[in-house]
């Protein structure tokens, strides 16, 4: 049976993030449809987390940089 949910693993959890993304979109729309002003703030929201992203690579980047030691 563990060898069978194993080798199934990737088909259950499609299923469960098809499920999951889903519900959270219907979800959204029912939250936009009665709070029109929550759809501002997600925009900040997900403004400020890709500009987070944008500098987290940045400095990853500096740091992976070789150091010049000479």
């Amino acid at each position: 049976m563990v060898r069978f949910i194993y080798r199934n693993m990737a088909l259950l959890l499609a299923t469960v993030m098809t499920a999951l993304a889903i519900t959270m979109h219907n979800m959204f729309l029912l939250l936009v449809r009665h709070h029109h002003t929550v759809l501002h703030d997600i925009r900040h929201a997900v403004f400020a987390i890709v500009l987070f992203g944008i500098f987290y690579a940045i400095l990853r980047y500096i740091q992976a940089l070789p150091d010049d030691a000479d």
